[in-house]
């Protein structure tokens, strides 16, 4: 087996891998994939449209995850009553 072709064999493991990991993780992986990518443009040439639909399914999910997260509303509490306390101040005012 040529250079090219055990690079080529190695980034397709990567990619595939790319469907098991979420979040910060398939951050990490993606970055660490793209260096390795733009390190080996050769074996980049042989990758099959499969291995690429596979990266394109990994970012569309890595930047739906991040509009999720940013868009997520932030809850409000609802701040703690003493009904006790009201309660006995009621009845003071009578």
């Amino acid at each position: 087996m040529n250079e090219n072709a055990q690079e080529l064999h190695e980034i397709q493991l990567r990619i595939q891998q790319l469907e098991e990991l979420s979040g910060t993780d398939l951050k990490t992986e993606m970055d660490s994939l793209k260096m390795v990518l733009l390190k080996n443009p050769s074996a980049c040439e042989l990758l099959m449209p499969e291995d690429i639909g596979l990266c394109i399914r990994a970012i569309k999910r890595l930047v739906y995850n991040a509009k999720t997260t940013a868009t997520k509303p932030e809850r409000k509490v609802a701040k703690k009553v003493d009904l006790v306390a009201l309660l006995n101040e009621d009845i003071e005012d009578e």
